[in-house]
């Protein structure tokens, strides 16, 4: 994880020339740099971040390709179940209309 540097003493300094008084000032100091190591810890990098985003996207995709995949399979079983129905329709068809066409010819 990511290391902050604060100078507590510079603080203390900073905090002593703005006119606070120097026990103060020295008490404080150590408290805001306890206070950011305590923080410090929970802190993520940027490069953390990108790794955890790479995978969560890596994720995301390949999700989606499985989802891609099943929607595939579904289409073509949809497909040549439709195939299937416009054969049985073309001969009915031809069941029901070959007679009638002798009929009208014969």
């Amino acid at each position: 994880m990511a290391d902050i540097a604060f100078d507590t003493l510079q603080y203390a300094r900073s905090l002593k020339a703005a006119g606070v008084p120097e026990q103060q000032a020295e008490v404080q100091a150590e408290l805001m740099g306890k206070a950011f190591g305590y923080y410090v810890g929970e802190l993520v990098t940027k490069d953390y971040l990108d790794a955890r985003l790479q995978q969560m996207d890596a994720h995301v995709e390949a999700r989606f390709a499985e989802q891609n995949n099943r929607i595939d399979a579904m289409f073509n079983k949809l497909e040549s179940q439709l195939r299937l129905h416009n054969w049985i329709l073309a001969i009915l068809t031809a069941a029901v209309l070959l007679p009638n066409i002798r009929s009208l010819l014969g």
